[in-house]
């Protein structure tokens, strides 16, 4: 809750239009409300499930107390019932604020908790009172403060004269009190008081002699009935007589020792007697004959919901036209005669005296009984200090009601007229109290509706029928109380006749013991509640679901009968294998193969290999490069399989890292093996892949990457039915490579606990510490095989600058005096290249160029030996940018000086390799036959031209590969040379100011850099050539890769693990052969809670389970699924690209207000822009990113890469950049389209040509998933949702309690500009963003994506979002519902009534249904069409409309 001093300066009249104090106000119209609440009523709501943890007695009293505190809060019994009844034992107060909230309409809500404006009744007399004050904070007492400033503030007009003496015996803040009762009393305008002649009465009469009592009892009724006629026939001076002829009496009275009410009491009594003759009399409306048979005599208290229980009688409707009517009947509490007269008086034996009648009159006797009730209340008079004392004269009921609720510290009672009473009149009250004490003297509180005990009695005006029920409620609810003193007649006379003959039950045990039967009722249900989990839909494996009963005795047999039908195919099936094996190796082309097989070093470990897997179940085979291992060891285990008649039951797994290696594997097998290609008849080997598969019900040897093999796991979690899995490459130790050995570690320690049929699994490396992973699986066997590699020479930096006698060009790239950087490089800032790239990057001053600079591992001592030239070059040259002149130059030299054989360029990436591949396609040597084999090789190439790597060329063209590490191991070119090793890879790296992960450059290590030596020495002896010095090989390479599970964030793995449903993740990744660091396991689920793919105790939600499919990171990963879903997925992909990557703008020398003018120019583009936006309301460094990519991808589709070329020149963007965005693209497009999100047109091959069908395919707007791709509202809305946490807010968006306690700049006190802050401290916008010349935002809140700190903290790339966006996709929800505030996560806020908040809230929860369903049946849900989400797209179109 905000503090007080909050809520105080709240009720200040506000001083200026914009106080920062002032949280963002939600607004929503009245047709978006109404839909989107009648949607979700309608809408199925999962139970929620109980807590068997508690007994029947302490859920009984949790939900006593959330009845009372729905009470407390204003709600009726029967609008709280109807809540927990559909909440049942599960209620929790907020949960059932957030069901009232939802399910009632606003009129019959308390007025805090209304959508509306105002709160008020179209017919009847209910009056509503309305309050800014918190309902737990008593009204406030300040001495200084007069009833007149107060009535200066809030003037009213006070329809009564009080008395001033009683004003100011009252709190100071009666005054107010009593002026919102009296703006209540909308109908009281035409009836005049008693209290307005009582009060005018203040002079003395002297008394009399004493007379008898019986003598002034007759006078005192003959005097009542005079006064009755007169009033009846409108004689006011009669009236007036015998008014002042009844005050004679009771001072007659008073000098007897009696009180005034006992001749109330006495006038009650005999007017009853002569109930016939007072009719003929004339009918006095306060003189009521009470009936009386012992069922009318019973008091009759309402818990509440009187309109429920008398619907077509009480004028203020309720909501059971759209509720479920409540059954409860009212609490009707018996007579006991057994009980006290009122509250807490005992009064013992008092009516049992033994008096002999002829001592004493009966009259006197009873007037003592009278007298004593009296006295024994008369000892709680000091508690009506202020109110009432000796000598004042009384007041009518409502006043007395009025003053001591408000003295109690309860709001003020409310009177509700009773329809169908012709021109009679009758009221209910109802009263708000709040609870008092504690332990035994604790008094509940709550909302109490109170009737009279003759339901049938009726007034001829309201403010009589008015007075006696509060007469009633006076007597119910302070029963210590000597109300027959305090109240005006004839009420105080019915008040003593309750005291005195009504033996009633107190109201506080009569409500206790409706709401205990009521808990009762819903703890003793008919058990539906302990069905509710059933329906509840198990996300994690949803192809579970038809699961066999294995206990049924019929589905056994059954199952029996089809295993052993099963068993009969396989057997059959091994035969056919094994004869058409023997078949097989009569022929010549067979028998040829194995010759050749015969002679890789792995041939002779055959029979040692196959021998240990029989009596192990698991091998490590280590084998260096041309060893064979990867095409022979599976095959090996398959014909001893095939051989030995158990083909049939064969399956193996063989996983690699890359796809394009299962691919090229699997062909080179089926090749081997005289067999038509993978997955096709007759064949035994299929591949599968991400996209692509070749494989049928006859693959018995399947290549398949990493990914693939937890797929299956997923559905088959013992892997029934396969028996061996051949992990590959386990030396690259990446992340699901070292996932994947947990998962079957775990798999064999529980198959041998089994003893159930065991999966053999076999590791296999080039070089690897095979010791590692041996102790790793229980010290298995080791098997090593020779290499059958050629001698290789190596050439390093320093070599070919003298061999080619090159000389490296001051303006090279390469050069460190090169001042300029190539397009769409952007260096990284490290302590050893510091000031040139923060000149590179934009950070720092360009004179720091005109320093000399040269290489910080130059050391002459190495280079003695070489030419000046060669020094000259080591001096100068940057080692970490890659020299494009060098290896053309060298590729030119082994061309002219060399012999045959093909040339492998090792490069970091794609970029990289189209720079090389179009630089050589462009040269004089390389140009036009020739360029056609100058092939690309990387993971994005398309099957049929990755194949063209393993064809030989022309005799008079040098065939030259230019690859990622993708060739290091993965594939093998057989006709392969010369290497050509540039010394860099690309790995993942986690970006801590980004938050990402993502693909780095960096220099390999020593064992990759043997790898890629030896991929020359395969056919003959060949050459390599190192593009680094001997020195960094020697001295700074590291002599293995990290890896990845040490230098990754853990966010993917996490989510594997819980997918797998392997158990809780710090456990689980302890069993790791390298453990990641606590710090680093924490971190990632942190992350993974945020994001919101965990909660509770690591369970996955929805939105996780989709998460875990899409092999990016998870704030990427989050944003296109929801880019998906509301129908923006185009403009959401070319962000997430350039997030993952980088910003497509660069900044040369002295040219930063063109590029900002340029982006300005952009961001106002109508065209390409969105559709809806305006220039505040594009406020988004990432629209900027996504209009610029729009802008080129037409450009070069409609006039080709020359104008495209020519639009990233005049708009300062890197034309690569925009081509690696092309391709990110596609490959984050082919990832949705692989878990069913949308569908995307199939082809065969992804070729050149196909890719910039499917760009244009993605950005087509006719597509269902691009259907809102142009409202910049939307468009935010899922930013918000990819980037949260990620967000800052200005102070009119942060907590008061979390602004105090934020860090932040003196010179900002005083500015006039936006404040942000992060949650912790004060942040800046950077100078290259959009927004940081900007003054005025539309909203308080921002998203950003990187933090980066100099003297200040910057944000880069922000874009303001609206309230909407945070409620519907940021952190978790806090509804204050008493007070109106939405805080998320903690210390964001929002003004919004709680009927809003609350509807907010269950369209989050909506949304994760609609998730749960994706899961269930992604292809089939078409979710645009989805009711729910077009009304989220509707609310958020609406506030992008609406004028701030």
């Amino acid at each position: 809750m905000p503090p007080k001093r909050n809520q105080k300066q709240s009720r200040k009249p506000q001083s200026s239009s914009s106080s920062s104090s002032s949280a963002p106000k939600l607004q929503i119209s009245a047709e978006n409300e109404n839909r989107i609440r009648r949607l979700l009523l309608n809408s199925a709501r999962p139970t929620p499930a109980t807590d068997d943890t508690l007994t029947k007695d302490q859920k009984a009293k949790k939900l006593k107390t959330v009845y009372e505190k729905l009470s407390c809060e204003g709600f009726t019994d029967h609008h709280i019932e109807l809540a927990l009844s559909a909440l049942k034992e599960c209620a929790t107060f907020e949960s059932a604020l957030d069901w009232l909230c939802l399910n009632l309409p606003g009129n019959e809500l308390p007025l805090k908790f209304s959508s509306g404006s105002s709160f008020h009744y179209t017919e009847g007399g209910s009056v509503g009172v309305i309050l800014n004050q918190q309902d737990n904070s008593t009204p406030s007492v300040d001495p200084s403060t007069t009833t007149k400033d107060q009535a200066l503030e809030s003037p009213v007009l006070i329809k009564r004269q009080l008395n001033d003496d009683t004003l100011d015996s009252c709190q100071s803040s009666q005054a107010d009190w009593i002026r919102q009762y009296v703006e209540q009393q909308e109908e009281d305008d035409e009836n005049k008081t008693w209290e307005d002649d009582i009060f005018d009465e203040s002079s003395a009469t002297k008394l009399r002699e004493p007379r008898p009592y019986d003598v002034i009892a007759k006078e005192y009724l003959a005097a009542r009935l005079e006064a009755t006629k007169a009033k009846e026939k409108g004689d006011k001076k009669h009236q007036e007589l015998a008014s002042r002829i009844i005050r004679k009496l009771k001072q007659e009275l008073s000098a007897l020792g009696l009180s005034d009410d006992t001749l109330a009491l006495e006038y009650d009594q005999i007017s009853t007697k002569h109930a016939s003759e007072g009719a003929s009399m004339g009918h006095e409306p306060l003189i009521e004959n009470e009936p009386s048979d012992v069922e009318s005599n019973s008091a009759v208290i309402l818990p509440s919901n009187v309109a429920a229980i008398n619907g077509s009688d009480v004028e203020n409707h309720s909501a059971d036209e759209n509720l479920a009517k409540s059954c409860l009947p009212a609490v009707h509490v018996e007579k006991d005669s057994a009980q006290g007269v009122a509250g807490d008086i005992e009064l013992g034996g008092f009516f049992l005296e033994d008096m002999p009648s002829n001592e004493i009159h009966p009259d006197i006797l009873k007037a003592q009984k009278l007298e004593k009730i009296k006295r024994l209340s008369e000892k709680n008079l000091d508690k009506l200090d202020g109110i009432w004392k000796k000598g004042d004269p009384q007041k009518v009921p409502k006043a007395i009601l009025h003053q001591l609720c408000q003295k109690s510290g309860w709001d003020a009672p409310k009177f509700n007229k009773i329809l169908g009473r012709g021109k009679s009149f009758s009221y209910t009250v109802s009263i708000l109290r709040k609870a008092s004490g504690r332990g035994k003297n604790r008094k509940a509180g709550g909302l109490v509706t109170l009737k009279l005990p003759d339901q049938n009695e009726a007034f001829e005006s309201a403010e009589d029928a008015q007075n006696k029920v509060a007469a009633y409620a006076l007597f119910q609810l302070f029963p210590d109380f000597p109300i027959h003193l305090l109240i005006t007649e004839p009420y105080a006379s019915v008040v003593m006749k309750w005291m005195e003959g009504e033996s009633l039950t107190k109201l506080e045990d009569s409500v206790e013991d409706h709401k205990s039967r009521f808990v009762e009722s819903i703890l003793s249900g008919d058990g539906s509640g302990e069905t509710a989990s059933a329906d509840v839909i198990d996300y994690k494996f949803p192809q579970n679901n038809g699961r066999i009963d294995e206990n049924k005795s019929s589905t056994i047999d059954s199952h029996q009968s089809f295993a052993q039908r099963g068993t009969y195919s396989k057997e059959l099936e091994s035969t056919n294998l094994r004869q058409a094996q023997y078949i097989k190796m009569g022929t010549q082309r067979y028998q040829d193969m194995l010759k050749f097989r015969a002679t890789l070093p792995i041939a002779t470990l055959k029979g040692d290999i196959l021998q240990i897997l029989k009596e192990n179940d698991v091998l490590v085979v280590c084998g260096e490069t041309g060893s064979g291992k990867t095409t022979q060891v599976p095959q090996f285990i398959l014909d001893e399989m095939i051989e030995s008649g158990h083909g049939g039951h064969c399956n193996i797994i063989c996983t690699q890292p890359r796809r394009i290696a299962a691919i090229s594997v699997a062909e080179r097998v089926a090749d081997e093996r005289c067999e038509p290609s993978p997955g096709s008849d007759g064949s035994l080997i299929g591949y599968q892949v991400r996209l692509d598969s070749a494989r049928n019900e006859k693959t018995r040897l399947l290549f398949c990457t990493t990914g693939i093999l937890l797929r299956k796991l997923m559905g088959n979690r013992s892997l029934t039915g396969i028996t061996h899995i051949i992990v590959d490459e386990v030396h690259e130790r990446s992340l699901l490579g070292d996932f994947i050995l947990i998962v079957l570690k775990n798999l064999i320690e529980k198959q041998s606990s089994e003893s159930s049929s065991k999966v053999k699994v076999i590791l296999m490396s080039a070089t690897v510490d095979s010791s590692l992973f041996s102790r790793y699986f229980g010290h298995c066997p080791v098997v090593t095989a020779e290499g059958r590699t050629h001698p290789v020479t190596t050439y390093f930096l320093e070599d070919i600058y003298d061999q080619i006698n090159y000389r490296l060009a001051s303006d090279s790239p390469a050069s460190l005096t090169y001042e300029t950087f190539p397009e769409g490089q952007r260096a990284h800032v490290t302590n050893n290249r510091g000031k040139k790239n923060l000149v590179l990057s934009a950070w720092g001053d360009e004179s720091v160029l005109s320093e000399e600079l040269f290489n910080p591992y130059f050391d002459l001592s190495y280079y003695q030996s070489y030419s000046e030239q060669a020094q000259k070059n080591l001096k100068r040259v940057n080692e970490d940018v890659i020299d494009y002149d060098l290896i053309e130059d060298l590729i030119c030299y082994i061309d002219e000086s060399c012999g045959e054989g093909s040339i492998l360029v090792f490069l970091p990436g794609v970029f990289e390799i189209n720079h090389l591949h179009d630089k050589l396609a462009a040269s004089y040597q390389f140009g036009g036959p020739s360029s056609d084999w100058i092939i690309p090789l990387h993971s994005s190439v398309a099957s049929t031209e990755q194949k063209k790597v393993f064809l030989r060329p022309p005799g008079n063209i040098r065939k030259v590969v230019i690859a990622t590490n993708i060739a290091e191991t993965s594939i093998t070119i057989d006709d392969v040379i010369y290497v050509i090793d540039c010394g860099k890879h690309k790995e993942n790296r986690y970006n801590p100011q980004k938050k990402l992960s993502s693909m780095v450059e960096d220099w390999i290590s020593q064992a990759n850099a043997r790898q890629r030596q030896g991929r020359a020495g395969r056919v003959k002896p060949g050459i390599c050539f190192r593009l680094y010095t001997r020195y960094r090989f020697e001295k700074l390479m590291r002599p293995y890769q990290v890896p990845e599970m040490l230098r990754m964030p853990l966010v993917e793995l996490c989510l594997q693990i819980k997918l797998l449903s392997l158990g809780y993740i710090k456990p689980f990744l302890s069993m790791a052969l390298e453990p990641p660091k606590i710090e680093a396991m924490d971190s990632a689920m942190s992350l993974l809670y945020e994001v919101g793919a965990l909660e509770g105790d690591e369970e996955l939600t929805p939105l996780g389970y989709h998460l875990a499919k899409l092999p990016v990171d998870v704030l990427i990963g989050k944003m296109m699924v929801y880019g998906a879903i509301f129908g923006c997925l185009s403009p959401i992909l070319s962000v997430s690209a350039f997030l993952s990557y980088k910003s497509p703008f660069v900044y040369p020398k002295d040219e930063r207000q063109n590029v900002e003018r340029a982006k300005l120019t952009l961001l106002n583009d109508k065209q390409h822009g969105p559709g809806d936006g305006n220039d505040i309301d594009r406020q988004s460094d990432h629209l900027l990113m996504m209009i610029a990519y729009k802008r080129w991808e037409t450009i070069f589709n409609e006039k080709g890469p020359k104008a495209a070329q020519q639009f990233c020149g005049s708009y300062f963007l890197s034309s690569s950049v925009m081509f690696m965005i092309r391709e990110m693209r596609i490959q984050f497009g082919t990832l949705l389209a692989d878990i069913g999100l949308i569908t995307l047109p199939k082809f065969n091959q992804m070729d050149g040509k196909k890719i910039g069908i499917l760009d244009r395919w993605l950005s087509d707007a006719s597509q269902p998933f691009n259907m809102h791709a142009h409202h910049s509202s939307i468009l935010k809305a899922i930013l918000c949702a990819g980037l949260y946490p990620n967000v800052a807010a200005g102070e009119q968006g942060i907590v008061a309690a979390a602004l105090s306690s934020l860090k932040r700049s003196p010179s900002s006190a005083n500015s006039s500009r936006t404040v942000w802050f992060d949650g912790r401290r004060e942040v800046h916008l950077h100078p290259s963003s959009i927004n940081s010349n900007t003054n005025v935002f539309k909203y308080p809140f921002l998203v950003f994506l990187e933090k980066v700190e100099t003297n200040k903290v910057f944000l880069r790339d922000t874009s303001v979002i609206s309230p909407y966006s945070i409620l519907l996709f940021g952190g978790s929800i806090n509804v204050q519902h008493q007070t109106g505030l939405v805080i998320i996560d903690g210390w964001l806020k929002l003004n919004a009534p709680a009927q809003i908040a609350v509807l907010f809230k269950e369209l989050r929860l909506t949304l994760h249904s609609i998730l749960k369903e994706l899961i269930r049946k992604p292809e089939n849900v078409i979710v645009l069409n989805d009711e729910i989400i077009k009304s989220i797209i509707n609310l958020l179109l609406e506030e992008g409309s609406v004028p701030k």
